[in-house]
């Protein structure tokens, strides 16, 4: 067994922040899916409480991006969840604009 290969010490660890940031775009794709399963449901006739849901996950949204993006210039980190981060926070920001216009 090969010790050297098992036990590296050189291993960037992972960003606590990109881990926030990446559940954070989780949760928002989710809540959109749950506003979209809600619309379907009651047939478009969603409460102004979906509403505020909606902007309350776009702004969520953008601050997730935000966070993401200021986050990633830290080199002692590895960046295996900081892409993918922001990736879904950008993600929900389209859905979120896509939802309000249709």
């Amino acid at each position: 067994m090969n010790t050297r290969s098992v036990l590296s010490f050189s291993e960037k660890k992972v960003s606590r922040n990109a881990v926030i940031t990446f559940a954070l775009g989780i949760i928002e794709i989710i809540g959109y899916i749950l506003l979209i399963l809600w619309s379907i449901t009651s047939r478009g006739n969603v409460s102004v409480m979906g509403g505020l849901a909606g902007c309350l996950i776009i702004v969520v949204a953008f601050f997730g991006t935000l966070w993401g993006v200021l986050s990633y210039d830290d080199v002692k980190t590895n960046q295996r969840f900081k892409i993918p981060g922001i990736c879904l926070n950008l993600i929900a920001i389209f859905m979120g604009i896509i939802l309000v216009m249709f």
